[in-house]
């Protein structure tokens, strides 16, 4: 009768081990304000220079009974994000009213606006935030967002953010190539597709990877990823990379 050998024993404890942990390695997810960083490592490798990274997000604080109550809100919010918020709120229309903060530090583009909408004599509440920066700037910009996150996250709101970042690629690619190189992205990030859009100069595909937990639903599927190309004839050709969605133009 044949019996198991101790070393085998050891080799098929370690094959199963194996089994489980490398999907659990191609599968672990990213944190929010890492995401930026992934994503654009991951389109600099397919080539693409000159970089630019844009981050937003928004949030709805509630509702406030009087102009006073919306300076005051935005006045807290200014020294809970470390942000100069202006004194005088700035009248868009009749019914809007926004307090705004903009800033140039050390290679980012900071936009802070708490907006009240009026309605029946009390304001909706509303503060968006959008930074802008390239690939040197970018760990800055991961800790202005972690630092907002957790003090967003503190006054028990949930902020949802979309990042967007564009480059150029110097070939003037057809719309297969374009085609394959957004697929390149895909399979990098191991997403799945969910949409598919062209025309003669631009592709657009949008899908779905498990690498990071935001999304939204589309058709009844979720999507946190949409990659676009856009031929330029004078220049080359541009790429547009979004997550959930792309929210800048392409």
């Amino acid at each position: 009768m044949k019996t198991w050998s101790p070393w085998l024993s050891i080799v098929a404890l370690i094959v199963v081990g194996m089994v489980y942990w490398i999907p659990a390695l191609a599968k672990e997810q990213v944190a929010d304000h890492q995401v930026a960083g992934r994503l654009l490592a991951i389109i600099e490798e397919s080539g693409a220079t000159d970089l630019e990274v844009q981050m937003r997000s928004r949030v709805s604080l509630g509702e406030v009974e009087s102009p006073d109550a919306l300076k005051e809100l935005a006045n807290k919010w200014a020294a809970e994000l470390s942000v100069p918020m202006a004194d005088d709120a700035l009248a868009r229309q009749d019914h809007v009213v926004t307090y705004q903060a903009n800033l140039f530090q050390n290679g980012v583009h900071m936009s802070v606006e708490l907006t009240g909408v009026s309605k029946n004599g009390t304001f909706d509440t509303y503060l968006v935030w959008q930074l802008i920066g390239n690939r040197k700037s970018l760990p800055y910009m991961e800790s202005i967002q972690e630092h907002w996150t957790k003090a967003l996250s503190k006054a028990d709101f949930i902020p949802q953010f979309s990042t967007c970042i564009r480059g150029m690629y110097n070939d003037k690619m057809s719309v297969d190539q374009q085609e394959g190189r957004i697929l390149s992205i895909f399979n990098a990030l191991q997403a799945k597709e969910r949409e598919r859009l062209k025309d003669e100069t631009v592709v657009s595909i949008s899908g779905y990877t498990d690498w990071w937990d935001s999304s939204i639903m589309l058709d009844g599927e979720k999507m946190n990823l949409q990659v676009a190309t856009h031929l330029d004839r004078q220049a080359g050709t541009r790429i547009t990379v979004g997550t959930p969605i792309i929210t800048v133009e392409y």
